[in-house]
C-alpha cells in the first residue's frame, strides 16, 4: 500500500510480531477508547490482552492479528475472533493518530474480510462503542442493526455486520 512515499504493508501477525505490535496497543487502548472507564482499559491491558495472552492467542489461533507496518513499526491493528458456525467478531481495529485518515484501517478489513473468506465466514460482526465510527464502518459496507444501552463494562454498544458470502452449512 502506497501512502503519502510510504510502503505500508499489511500482514498477519505472528506471536513474534506481538513484542513490534504491543506499543501501538497499548497506547490506543488508553487514547483512542477514551469511552472506557479507566478500570476497564487497565483490564484490558493488565489482565485479558497481555503480551503473553496475545501471544498464546495467536500461536493457538484463537484470534487473527493483522498489522499495518512502517518502515518496522506498527500504525495500525485488527484483531478478530476466529469464525464459529460462519460467523466472526471485530475485536479491535485502530490506526495510530498521525496514520489515520489515509485509508490503512479500511485496507485492515478489506484484507481480514479476504481472510475470513477462506476460513468459511459468511458474516462479520462488530460492536462499536463511538458513534463517531459509524461513518467509517457504513463506508465500508458494514450495516447498523442493533443498540444494546450499558451493555459491556457499562457503555453503550451498537452492533454492525457485514454478509461477505453465502452460508457454506
Amino acid at each position: 500500500m502506497e501512502n503519502n512515499n510510504q510502503t505500508i504493508k499489511i500482514k498477519k501477525a505472528t506471536y513474534k510480531d506481538i513484542g513490534l505490535f504491543w506499543n501501538l496497543f497499548k497506547v490506543s487502548v488508553k487514547k483512542q477508547f477514551p469511552e472506557y472507564p479507566i478500570k476497564a482499559r487497565n483490564f484490558f491491558l493488565k489482565k485479558y490482552y497481555t503480551k503473553r495472552n496475545l501471544k498464546q492467542l495467536v500461536k493457538n489461533k484463537t484470534i487473527t492479528l493483522l498489522i499495518a507496518v512502517n518502515n518496522n513499526e506498527v500504525v495500525g491493528y485488527l484483531i478478530a475472533n476466529s469464525p464459529y458456525g460462519g460467523v466472526s467478531s471485530i475485536i479491535w481495529l485502530a490506526v495510530k493518530d498521525s496514520f489515520q485518515d489515509r485509508g490503512i484501517g479500511s485496507e485492515l478489513l478489506k484484507k481480514y474480510e479476504a481472510i475470513a473468506k477462506k476460513q468459511g465466514t459468511h458474516k462479520i460482526l462488530l460492536l462499536i462503542t463511538d458513534k463517531r465510527r459509524f461513518k467509517f464502518y457504513k463506508k465500508n459496507e458494514y450495516k447498523l442493526v442493533g443498540y444494546i444501552p450499558q451493555n459491556y463494562f457499562g457503555i453503550d454498544d451498537w452492533w454492525f455486520y457485514k454478509e461477505i458470502q453465502t452460508p457454506k452449512y
